[in-house]
């Protein structure tokens, strides 16, 4: 009897850890590492009830978090460095930490460019330091969609910034889409590779320039 109690005690103590476990750490299988070279990490992993695949880009950045910061909340300055960026802009801020956001990425000929409308929410963790970006779909009526180009349907994803020290920064890059249209599902899920890598190499180039340094001082 006091054998089947431990077992069954030892049951209760796992269940309730994988119960408690966040989504993201027990679907951490799920990713297929794609792309490693440059210090840089892209994974994609199947999304249920999609032909497109999620992805997620990660490398350490060589600069503080405040320089990293300061590159991502300059927003047009996102088609120096973001991949396929052809315009990227501010709509209107919702509240100090929030605001609605346009984006255009270029597609190879005869594919449409992609646009999407998205909020985004700025995070941070004061105890850790930690900065998390979340944007995702929404609707604006006063915000047509752009000739020739296609509007997502779904877009969601997240940029996390983890400082590691004074000088260096973790990135990690995810999004998960529905370009809509008719693109087709391989070109798609090969861009899925391309993007986080290509973006994630500006990103390394864009924290050097001095005018991100200098807002840091």
């Amino acid at each position: 009897m006091k054998k089947n109690l431990s077992i069954i005690a030892v049951y209760l103590v796992i269940l309730s850890f994988l119960v408690a476990m966040p989504a993201g750490v027990m679907a951490a299988s799920d990713w297929k590492l794609a792309v490693q070279k440059d210090g840089i990490d892209v994974s994609i992993r199947p999304v249920k009830g999609s032909d497109f695949d999620e992805f997620m880009g990660s490398a350490d950045i060589d600069a503080s978090i405040d320089v990293v910061y300061a590159v991502l909340i300059d927003i047009p300055a996102a088609t120096q460095w973001m991949a396929d960026c052809k315009e990227n802009r501010e709509i209107r801020k919702i509240d100090e930490h929030t605001s609605v956001q346009f984006n255009v990425t270029k597609a190879p000929w005869p594919v449409s460019n992609r646009e999407a409308l998205c909020i985004v929410t700025e995070k941070k963790d004061e105890k850790t330091g930690k900065i998390i970006f979340e944007f995702h779909e929404t609707n604006d009526p006063f915000v047509p969609v752009g000739k020739g180009n296609v509007r997502m349907p779904e877009i969601s994803g997240q940029w996390v910034l983890t400082p590691i020290n004074r000088d260096h920064t973790n990135v990690i890059y995810t999004v998960k889409s529905n370009p809509g249209g008719s693109l087709p599902k391989a070109l798609a899920n090969m861009k899925s590779k391309d993007i986080p890598y290509n973006t994630l190499m500006g990103l390394k180039m864009m924290v050097k320039k001095d005018k991100y340094k200098k807002v840091t001082k």
